[in-house]
């Protein structure tokens, strides 16, 4: 009977213990879950770090596309076409007058070739006397500012007896003597270097000695009377004489021989 009773008396114990314990584990776990409810938001602020990096930051391959263009890009937009890079002028130290001559005799010799005739020679004592005449009237001409055979009196014919060359010079032509005389051993023309100048309704422009050469020879070649002092089929002698002007202009003489 003892027993029986200490026994109900255990059980009720162990009941009101139970009993507490449970209530106080409820009341632990409500009071720790809204806790971290509260807290939560905060940290997902906090954590919204990666949304701050993607607006104040940008990453480096977007760094890369808006701020350095590409090779092809830069090269499009920045470096202008090779017709844009050639130049307006060309430094008049890089024209010489004998590569001019020389360009010129070469010029009018491959156009007698092709006429069946012999080429004239630039080199030898009459050559080089007839060079130098030709080379003091250009400079008569720069000088003078004017493309003419008669500077300040001084004719074609005077310059050739004046410089011993007026019978030396002279050659027969069918039934006749050619002479110096009525300009007929003589051309003269004038064109521009490094520069463009009106060439009729265009504009020439020459970047170089053979450029220079070629415009003198090609103006002379055009025209009938030029082309037949030049072509005489008993010539043996041709001298060049150029000269070029601070103001880019090129006077040139040649005569015959």
């Amino acid at each position: 009977m003892v027993n029986k009773a200490l026994l109900g008396i255990a059980a009720v114990v162990l009941l009101v213990v139970f009993g507490l314990g449970l209530g106080v584990g409820i009341l632990v776990g409500g009071s720790g879950g809204g806790g971290a409810a509260d807290a939560s938001p905060q940290t997902d602020d906090a954590s919204g770090s990666s949304d701050s990096t993607d607006t104040t930051t940008p990453t480096a391959s977007d760094s890369t596309r808006t701020a350095t263009p590409t090779a092809s890009d830069s090269t499009g937009t920045a470096t202008p076409g090779a017709a844009d890079d050639e130049p307006k002028t060309v430094p008049l130290y890089r024209f010489n007058k004998q590569n001019i001559s020389e360009a010129v005799v070469e010029n009018i010799n491959a156009v007698r070739e092709e006429e069946g005739l012999q080429p004239l020679a630039s080199t030898g004592t009459t050559a080089e006397n007839v060079r130098q005449m030709a080379t003091s009237h250009s400079e008569a001409m720069a000088d003078a500012g004017q493309v003419k055979h008669s500077i300040n009196g001084v004719t074609s014919s005077d310059r050739y007896k004046r410089d011993g060359l007026y019978n030396t010079c002279g050659f027969q032509v069918e039934s006749y003597v050619e002479n110096a005389d009525h300009n007929e051993l003589e051309v003269i023309g004038r064109t521009y270097a490094g520069e463009e100048y009106p060439d009729g309704d265009t504009k020439a422009f020459n970047k170089n000695d053979t450029a220079v050469a070629n415009a003198l020879t090609e103006g002379w070649l055009s025209t009938s009377t030029s082309r037949e002092r030049l072509l005489p089929a008993n010539a043996d002698h041709i001298g060049v004489g150029i000269t070029i002007t601070t103001t880019r202009n090129v006077y040139a003489t040649v005569n015959i021989c």
